[in-house]
Formats: C-alpha cells, sequence, structure tokens
C-alpha cells in the first residue's frame, strides 16, 4: 500500500482482510492496515477493543469483523475518555464502554459451566471445590471458604497458569502469591475464593519449572484483559466486592462483570 490509497483500495483491502477464507497474502504486508484477530468468546473472554468491535457486528446481525482505529490529539497523543466526550458531542458520535458490552452479554451468557461441587479437606481446613468448564472444554478450579455475599469484601486469589510446581515450590515460582500462602491467608479469613486457571503446560515449561534457568529469560508480559474466564467464575460463586490477594493491577471492565476491587493484599 502506499500514503496515498484511495477510499475504494482500502475497502476492498479491507474486505479481503475480514472474509471467512482471508489469507494473509490477501493484504500487502506491512501497510497501514493491520489486521487482528479477536478472542473466541469476545468480550466475555477479553475484554479489548478487537473483540468488542466484533461483539458489535455480530450482535446487529452482521459479519463479526470490524474497522477499529484510535482518536489521536492535537498533540498526537491517543484521546482518552475525557477528550472522546466532548469529541463526540462536537460531530453527534456516541459512545459505547467495553465495560458495558460486557455487562450486556453478561446478562444472558456464560462461557464457564460449573459441573462439580463438593466439600473436600485440606491441611488448612474444609473447603468447598468447584470445578468449571470453559468453551475451550479446559477445566478450572475454585476453592471456597465461608459464605459469600456480594455486597460484602471478599477475599480473592486468581492463580494463572496452574502447574503442579505451584503446590512443591512454596516460594511462588514467580507468582505474586504462592497458592499454598493464599490457601492459609483465605482459610483465616470469614470468607474467601482461590480460583485456579489451569492452562495446557508443556514439557519443557514444566522442566523450566523445575530448574529454572540461570538467567531467566524476560517475563512475558501479561495482559490485564485477559481475565473473562476467572472473572465469570467469581460472578458464579457470588463474588461481588474483592479484595485480591496480589500486587496492585489495572484491570479494565471489571465493573461490567458486577466485580469491584475494594483493595489489595501483597504478599510479604
Amino acid at each position: 500500500m502506499t500514503t496515498g490509497i484511495s477510499a475504494q483500495d482500502r475497502a476492498v483491502t479491507i474486505q479481503a482482510a475480514v472474509a471467512r477464507d482471508a489469507k494473509p497474502a490477501d493484504i500487502i504486508q506491512p501497510g497501514h492496515i493491520f489486521p487482528l484477530r479477536a478472542q473466541p468468546g469476545g468480550v466475555l473472554m477479553r475484554a479489548g477493543h478487537t473483540e468488542a468491535g466484533c461483539d458489535l457486528a455480530q450482535l446487529a446481525g452482521l459479519e463479526p469483523a470490524s474497522v477499529i482505529c484510535e482518536i489521536l490529539k492535537d498533540d498526537g497523543t491517543m484521546a482518552r475518555l475525557p477528550d472522546l466526550i466532548p469529541f463526540a458531542q462536537q460531530h453527534g458520535l456516541k459512545i459505547g464502554a467495553i465495560a458495558d458490552l460486557i455487562h450486556y452479554r453478561n446478562q444472558t451468557e456464560s462461557l464457564v459451566e460449573r459441573v462439580s461441587d463438593r466439600l473436600i479437606q485440606t491441611v488448612y481446613g474444609a473447603f468447598r471445590l468447584l470445578a468449571y468448564r470453559d468453551n475451550n472444554r479446559e477445566t478450572h478450579l475454585a476453592l471456597v471458604k465461608g459464605t459469600i455475599h456480594a455486597d460484602q469484601e471478599t477475599l480473592v486469589r486468581v492463580h494463572e497458569p496452574l502447574s503442579v510446581m505451584d503446590f512443591l515450590d512454596v516460594t511462588g515460582g514467580g507468582h505474586s502469591w504462592p497458592i499454598i500462602g493464599a490457601m492459609e491467608r483465605i482459610a483465616e479469613s470469614q470468607s474467601g475464593v482461590l480460583v485456579l486457571l489451569h492452562r495446557p503446560e508443556t514439557a519443557d515449561a514444566l522442566l523450566n519449572r523445575v530448574n529454572p534457568p540461570a538467567q531467566p529469560a524476560t517475563a512475558k508480559k501479561v495482559d490485564l484483559r485477559d481475565y473473562g474466564i476467572g472473572a465469570q467464575i467469581l460472578k458464579d460463586i457470588g463474588v461481588g466486592k474483592m479484595r485480591l490477594l496480589s500486587s496492585p493491577l489495572k484491570m479494565p471492565a471489571m465493573d461490567g462483570f458486577g466485580l469491584e476491587v475494594t483493595g489489595y493484599v501483597e504478599h510479604s
């Protein structure tokens, strides 16, 4: 593509990019249009603009594809909500937040299903053990202590990914809270939830946990929008207000799931 690409050529390129049988060779790369792929499950899986654009199109009965762009301020930086409100008023545009879209879909849809609920005895006493299946057929677990009330603060730890080494290495293995420490802290509380999110662990990944390299590679940047499965599990359990066993994090659009982070408890 060239800088002077016409609107007609740009539309043809977009149509090629969103076709069901689209291939990388169908558009010129690098160029001015960058193809992105939304996560299956949309904003209920990942609270991103890519997923939101596709969800809106699908809700309108159209092909689940969209064109997204950033609005820049005069100084070249990206416009945020306080900047967009007067911009929308000036140009007669509507504003919709990702949290609103999550809230709308969350009223009638869920990507998780509770498949088991029983009482177990642990080294820290009795917990309810809940098992969930998500839309990818992966199984996740939740340990629940006490009675959960949405309007009362609940101590919560969401641990991902789950590995057998999490139960063997009490130092935490790179997590902000070790599972054993989280279980002990929740057991001492009036109520709490420990969510254990499973992700496939390769043989090499397990070996790296068993024998960490002398110079560990740069940690993979965590996308804090990828919390949909954990959020829906917490919603199903009845959590509303929650104090997280975690270092402080910026977690966008949590209110779309009916969840409110009231604070953080860092591991000492």
